[in-house]
This record gives structure tokens, C-alpha cells and sequence, in this order.
């Protein structure tokens, strides 16, 4: 199973097999908690992991092993790995030698950990099914847990307006962005284009993502940006929208969607040039989205 993790710069760390927040985060170098601070340095370490297992110690390519860290060389990038195992409520903190250093264990989380990041301040913030919602278990929630487990902060969606995927991101100024689906009805597809040829026409509803963004401070939503507002079709010539699609590469053509979900599956943000990627997996396609509009 591939899972691909955070990492943070860290010093060498000592053998026991957990630590307090005060010693991780000298480690880290993280200066006092400042929830609306991110760390610069922070990479993906992709590793190979079955069953969680404690090692003494990672081994040498080649010896056979088939659990626990199974290549650890002088290329690797010094850091902890942050991941959750799929279909699971926990969220762990390893080292490089496959030592756990902290966990979580998040209440009904019935679909699992969908995605976690780590601040600064030592808090976690992840996405989960609703709690108290023991029918539901997709994303439909984002939570903020202390270092100890507790819950901080957590804004919920009801899905028959905003249905929330699996991806999120944290800004510069701790605002959270995140993917969601704007779920629409066909009849409202075909009003925007939509050709009865289409593959996607074969559906009852239409999936089109939004990137939002969320203040922790407020819960408010503090931007989006909507599939819906930029769409070109060169089907209904009566429609403002119609034109030849090649003449408009800034716009999404609604009849080249395959699928009712156009299922975007990751979203970062660059603070230097304030610009958003999204990966678009049924589109097979990664559109940058400028974030100052």
C-alpha cells in the first residue's frame, strides 16, 4: 500500500518511541504556538507500509524484510512522515527508522482519516466523515485536534448543498482550502450546454468542483471558485457560453466531462506566485487557478 506523507526538517531523534510536544517541537525547530503560522520546509516522503509495526531499526537494501521500513539510505530526507493508513481512524507521526513517535485516534471516523496535516503549534488537522452520522462515511467534515487528542475547532457540511471531498490544504494565514462538489441536476447541465451525446448526458446529476476557502477563525467562507462559473460548450450556439472550444483554453468544456464527477483529487497552494493547483483526475489534466481573483 503506497502512502504519501508530510515531512518536517527535524535533528536527530532519540530512541524512545514517543515524545513531548516540548521536545518535538524543539526538534522541529517550531518556535512557540502560532496556529497561523506554516512551516516552510515541507516535503512528500513516500514509503511502503503494511501493519504498523515498532522497529528497532530500518534494514539494508536487500535484506528481505516485507514489513516496517524496508529502504533507508543517505538520500533520504531528514524528517517525520505523517500519514494515516486508509480506512483507519489513527494518524501517526513516524521517523525514518519506522519508530511511531506520537499518534491520534479520531471518533467516528467511520470512512477512516481521509487526509491529515500537522501545524506548527503541534495541532492536527484532518478530514473525516460527520460525526453523529453513522449513515454517512464519506468526508463531510474538517477537524483541528490537539497534540492530546482533543478537539479544538471543526466545521461541518450538510451534503445536499456542498458535498466535501477528501482534499485540503493550508494557507500562510491558516485558512483552509479545500475541495467540495457544487452537485448538479442534469436538466441544469443541458441549460449550460450540455450535449444529450455527451457520456456524462447518461447521469442524473453533474459533480462540478469548487475549491473553497475557509476561515478557521470565523468558520466563514472566505473565497471559492466554482467549475460552473467557467464553462464552454460549442453545442447551443443560443447560449453565451457557446464558442470554439480551442479559442477558449482558460475555460472547462462541459462536453468533454466522461463521467458525472469530474473527481479532482488534490489541491496545493504556491503563497509566492498566489496560485492554487488542482489535480483533475477525470480530466486527466492539473489546472492552476489564480487565487487573487
Amino acid at each position: 500500500m503506497l502512502f504519501l506523507g508530510q515531512s518536517v526538517s527535524r535533528k536527530p531523534v532519540t530512541d524512545e518511541k514517543d515524545v513531548s510536544m516540548s521536545m518535538l517541537r524543539s526538534m522541529l525547530r517550531i518556535p512557540p504556538p502560532s496556529p497561523r503560522r506554516r512551516s516552510k520546509k515541507r516535503r512528500l516522503l513516500i514509503l511502503f507500509i503494511l501493519p504498523i509495526m515498532v522497529l528497532p531499526a530500518s534494514a539494508p537494501v536487500g535484506s528481505g524484510r516485507t514489513v516496517g521500513v524496508l529502504v533507508h539510505t543517505e538520500a533520504v530526507y531528514e524528517g517525520y512522515t505523517l500519514f494515516s493508513p486508509m480506512n483507519t481512524p489513527s494518524v501517526y507521526l513516524m521517523d525514518n527508522d519506522g519508530r511511531i513517535i506520537h499518534s491520534w485516534q479520531i471518533e467516528e471516523a467511520r470512512a477512516g482519516v481521509l487526509e491529515a496535516h500537522l501545524l506548527d503549534n503541534g495541532h492536527l488537522v484532518v478530514v473525516a466523515g460527520l460525526r453523529g452520522n453513522v449513515s454517512d462515511r464519506h468526508a463531510g467534515s474538517i477537524r483541528e485536534y490537539t497534540w492530546d487528542n482533543e478537539l479544538a475547532w471543526e466545521i461541518q457540511f450538510d451534503r445536499r448543498i456542498l458535498h466535501l471531498h477528501h482534499a485540503i490544504d493550508i494557507l500562510p494565514n491558516g485558512n483552509i482550502l479545500a475541495i467540495a462538489r457544487d452537485i448538479r441536476s442534469i436538466d441544469e447541465a443541458i441549460e449550460m450546454g450540455l450535449s444529450p451525446q455527451a457520456p456524462a448526458a447518461s447521469n442524473v446529476r453533474i459533480d462540478a468542483d469548487v475549491i473553497i476557502e475557509i476561515d478557521r477563525s470565523n468558520s466563514e467562507l472566505a473565497w471559492q471558485w466554482d467549475v460552473w462559473d467557467h464553462l464552454a460548450q460549442d453545442f447551443d450556439a443560443d447560449l453565451p457560453n457557446y464558442g470554439e472550444i480551442s479559442l477558449h483554453p482558460r475555460r472547462i468544456n462541459i462536453n468533454y466531462q466522461p463521467d458525472s464527477e469530474m473527481h479532482t483529487n488534490a489541491v496545493h497552494y504556491h503563497p509566492e506566485w498566489d496560485q492554487i493547483v488542482i489535480s483533475v483526475r477525470n480530466f486527466n489534466e492539473l489546472w492552476i487557478i489564480d487565487h487573487s481573483l
